[in-house]
């Protein structure tokens, strides 16, 4: 039976977790509304035109899934799961950087139907997650290995090989972008498989 400070502690991590799920809630709805409308006229979009919006989109949701998943997962790892050595400051700085990195993504859904901006956005995301996962690290498994060392490291590898991407000039970039994306959430979700699926 769970005691009155751990049911006080689940309460605190799930209304932070309520907060920016309501932000990443917003981005799904605004990336469907501009995949599949004209945001001038607020018309459905033909098949051609959704087909052109489609890697931002793909992109934004291999993207979007691990970083939910994984937020999740990091609150109850850190906050619930972990009994000793809780950093209880540390919810405030988790919160924050998880609002921001929400927020991000729902301008990156926002900027869907603009060309590249939609990834520039997406990689502005990993850079700020790199940052946090570092800081993370260090408030609350210094000198262990953790999954936010894992994150930063493939978050490092995918920004560098996109700027490369965007940086060399050729036609499809979207397409590349996308697969990128893809392949980094695949990576994500097999370097830190224990993590996200614990007891598997």
């Amino acid at each position: 039976m769970k005691s009155e400070d751990e049911r006080i502690k689940e309460r605190s991590v799930d209304s932070l977790q309520q907060i920016y799920t309501v932000v990443i809630a917003l981005a799904i709805s605004q990336a469907i509304q501009n995949l599949l409308k004209d945001p001038s006229r607020g018309t459905l979009l033909d098949s051609h035109q959704i087909q052109a919006g489609l890697p931002p989109f793909v992109a934004f949701l291999f993207t979007l899934v691990p970083f939910w998943h994984g937020m999740n997962r990091h609150l109850d790892r850190c906050y619930l799961e972990k009994k000793s050595a809780v950093v209880q400051g540390g919810l405030l700085l988790d919160f924050a950087a998880f609002f921001i990195e929400a927020s991000v993504l729902f301008a990156a859904a926002w900027s869907l139907r603009s060309g590249i901006a939609s990834f520039v956005y997406l990689g502005a995301l990993l850079f700020v997650d790199m940052l946090w996962a570092l800081i993370a690290h260090q408030i609350h498994f210094r000198d262990q290995k953790s999954h936010a060392l894992k994150w930063s490291a493939i978050n490092v590898v995918a920004i560098f090989v996109a700027t490369l991407i965007v940086a060399y000039p050729f036609q499809s970039k979207a397409t590349v972008l996308m697969a990128v994306a893809i392949f980094r959430s695949i990576a994500d979700y097999w370097i830190c498989r224990d993590f996200y699926f614990p007891g598997h």
